[in-house]
């Protein structure tokens, strides 16, 4: 008897997959499945991931994030400026401050997505719970592609209390976009755990 392995997935990988098509679903699946240990140098975008969190953490200057760029792969040196240069135009004129966001995981029958908000802030006087998206360069993302997301992010069970009045937000960095939740519904909350069913009857046969 196989033993089923339960898979425990990152908010970004969840988020591709409700994206993709049907059969590029599957494919998708498999390449999670099998994709072997996680290894920083395989995470194109961790460097600039973990730098705008401590970025705003230590109230650093635009300075810092160039500096990120210059020391990233060659290889990624092009996206990521784009990207830096995007996230300042998107801060340029707003009051910013920063707060713990804490971890979270959201939890659906076997599968675990560690849904960790990259980002708390607080702008123009509004609480934000962020996620950071970067593969929007080239592809539309708008609510309606992120709504499974930012209905996780709310579900999410978060090691922080937060207030009430915290936004859940995804933001497409390239684009300088903040995707923001409204009121979850019930038919949201079904349309989630229906792509998680389906995430879970790709893994469970493959």
């Amino acid at each position: 008897m196989t033993t089923l392995t339960k898979p425990s997935i990152g908010l970004t990988q969840f988020t591709d997959f409700t994206m993709k098509g049907s059969a590029a679903k599957t494919k998708f699946v498999k390449d999670i499945k099998y994709q072997g240990d996680y290894h920083p140098i395989k995470d194109y975008w961790k460097a600039l991931r973990d730098g705008l969190k401590k970025y705003h953490e230590h109230r650093l200057n635009d300075t810092y994030l160039l500096d990120i760029v210059d020391n990233a792969l060659p290889a990624r040196q092009k996206n990521y400026q784009e990207a830096v240069k995007a996230y300042i135009k998107f801060l340029k004129n707003k009051n910013v401050q920063w707060f713990d966001p804490g971890k979270a995981n959201w939890y659906c029958d076997d599968l675990i997505v560690r849904s960790n908000p990259e980002l708390g802030l607080i702008i123009d006087d509004v609480p934000y719970l962020i996620k950071l998206y970067f593969k929007g360069k080239n592809e539309r993302i708008d609510k309606h592609k992120c709504r499974s997301a930012l209905t996780l992010l709310k579900d999410s069970h978060y090691t922080i209390e937060h207030p009430d009045s915290v936004q859940h937000a995804i933001l497409n960095v390239q684009k300088g976009r903040l995707i923001t939740d409204d009121d979850s519904t019930d038919y949201h909350q079904i349309a989630l755990e229906s792509d998680a069913a389906q995430f879970m009857f790709i893994w469970n046969r493959l």
